[in-house]
């Protein structure tokens, strides 16, 4: 703690005396009560904690329940950036993986405090302190130099203080304290000679409380032993009754098809790809054209008539959005409306195989999709589209490839309330990386909710064990003639409800 107290305040000198410190970013992507999306933070101190305390240099208030007190840490050490989780109870997540003890950040990376708190990016900075306005540098100086180190600065200064002032003080007092002191001495030593009486008596109440309490205690243990005897007796009859149990009954954990659900996760596995954008492309016409650090992490399958499958928003995010989402993808939603065309190149590996697909290839329906107009705050106008989660949160792209998931389209619209499901997917990107011999989907289950599709044409689901990441993925249902693929994974609602998109709906 001293040495980051003493780097903390060598570096905000340095940083009020002109010399030129790196900086970095962290740019809100989140709106709570003390920060709005799309603000920035700059960083010029060597280390910097996240969380709900005070003294944290990014602090957040209650509304940010998930958030711990200190959750996380930001530190630099050399050229590198390194990002730390703090809790022991909320993960810190770095593009949707959770951080195990420190990760080292790249330009553009998305810290995010816990599974539902806010989030941050991580972005480089050209220039250091040097160029700052003199006011910049003060108030980031007090903000992560002082502020997190309040107790320690002011101690400091007090220490400086106080050297300086009790020479004095105490000569000026001295004279009148021995004369005092003399007078309470007297009273102390009559006081003194009163406890002492009170003490003795105390001392022997308690000895007569104890010889008591030694007494029943001897008591209530044979009382003990005895209940103990008895109940070891008893555990040793079931012990004996659950061994005759467990040899009787043998339990084979068993779909309704007759597969184990490890048989299908086997048979289907390799036809569910974890998708990551590796290309994100702007051209703007006339051979200008613009390469964007901007990407994300999904979920897609492969049936059996070539067809590779996902959710829309898994494609086309940029419609997906609404009053929290980050300015960036309300830039490039309404880029596309201005006519600027995307090249959009997405890697697909499964634990076989891995293949790219490209957003022009994309077959999807966007005919419902809502166009509206807004004023930009500098005297435009701005136009977005906007997409709704329902039933035509689908998309595919058709392709040659083989595969042997097949799907239903009637029952997939027909299904009854309390049937079982099984999903599978790549969770806040667990299971997913860039070699495909490291690549495996998870599996969980979940309960149909009701009859058929709701209001919306989706299907609704509860015991939702599935979560962000998982969009795009496959919804399976045992049928007589083996698993069927019957939906696709589109949304959630709070811990427990899931929507998906019955695969009947695609064109």
């Amino acid at each position: 703690m001293a040495a980051r107290v003493t780097k903390a305040l060598t570096t905000g000198m340095k940083v009020l005396g002109g010399g030129n410190v790196p900086a970095y970013t962290l740019e809100h992507l989140t709106n709570s009560r003390k920060h709005k999306a799309g603000t920035f933070e700059t960083i010029v101190i060597p280390y910097i904690e996240l969380g709900r305390d005070a003294t944290c240099a990014i602090s957040y208030s209650d509304d940010m329940g998930t958030v711990s007190r200190r959750h996380a840490a930001i530190e630099r050490n050399g050229s590198d950036i390194i990002v730390k989780n703090l809790s022991a109870s909320n993960p810190t997540l770095v593009n949707g993986r959770p951080v195990k003890n420190q990760y080292f950040l790249n330009n553009g990376d998305e810290i995010q405090l816990s599974l539902e708190g806010p989030r941050v990016r991580y972005n480089v900075t050209s220039t250091g302190t040097a160029k700052m306005g003199v006011t910049q540098r003060m108030n980031l100086v007090m903000q992560q130099a002082v502020r997190p180190y309040r107790a320690a600065v002011a101690g400091l200064a007090m220490a400086f203080v106080v050297a300086g002032s009790i020479g004095a003080f105490f000569i000026f007092r001295q004279s009148q304290d021995i004369t005092v002191l003399a007078e309470q001495n007297e009273e102390l030593q009559a006081q003194a000679d009163s406890t002492a009486a009170e003490q003795k008596r105390a001392k022997e109440e308690f000895q007569a409380t104890i010889a008591s309490l030694e007494a029943k205690s001897m008591e209530d243990l044979k009382k003990l032993r005895s209940e103990n005897a008895s109940l070891a007796s008893m555990v040793q009859n079931l012990g004996s009754q659950n061994r005759q149990i467990q040899e009787d009954v043998t339990v084979v954990a068993t779909a309704p098809s007759g597969q184990t659900l490890s048989e299908v996760y086997d048979a289907v596995k390799e036809n569910v790809y974890f998708m990551s954008v590796s290309k994100f492309e702007l051209d703007y016409g006339g051979g200008e054209k613009e390469a964007i650090d901007f990407g994300w992490t999904c979920t897609g399958f492969l049936v059996d008539d070539g067809k590779f499958v996902t959710a829309r928003h898994c494609i086309q995010g940029w419609r997906f959005i609404n009053a929290e989402s980050p300015e960036a993808m309300i830039f490039l939603n309404s880029l596309e409306q201005e006519g600027v065309v995307f090249d959009v190149v997405i890697d697909c590996t499964s634990p076989t195989n891995s293949f790219q697909i490209s957003y022009k290839d994309t077959k999807l329906n966007d005919k419902k999709d809502e166009e509206i107009e807004g004023d930009d705050g500098e005297g435009g106008t701005i136009r977005v589209k906007l997409a709704a989660l329902d039933n035509n949160d689908w998309a595919y792209v058709p392709t040659s490839r083989s595969s042997n998931l097949k799907y239903d389209r009637a029952l997939s619209k027909n299904l009854k309330a309390g049937d079982k499901v099984v999903v599978l997917g790549y969770s806040y990107g667990l299971g997913g990386s860039g070699n495909s011999a490291n690549v495996a989907p998870l599996l969980s289950e979940s309960t149909v909710a009701q009859n058929g599709v709701n209001g919306e044409g989706s299907i609704s689901l509860t015991n939702r064990n599935f979560g962000q990441g998982n969009s795009g993925g496959p919804v399976l249902i045992s049928t007589p003639d083996g698993y069927r693929a019957i939906g696709i994974v589109s949304a959630g609602m709070g811990a427990e409800i899931g929507f998906i998109v019955p695969i009947g709906e695609i064109d």
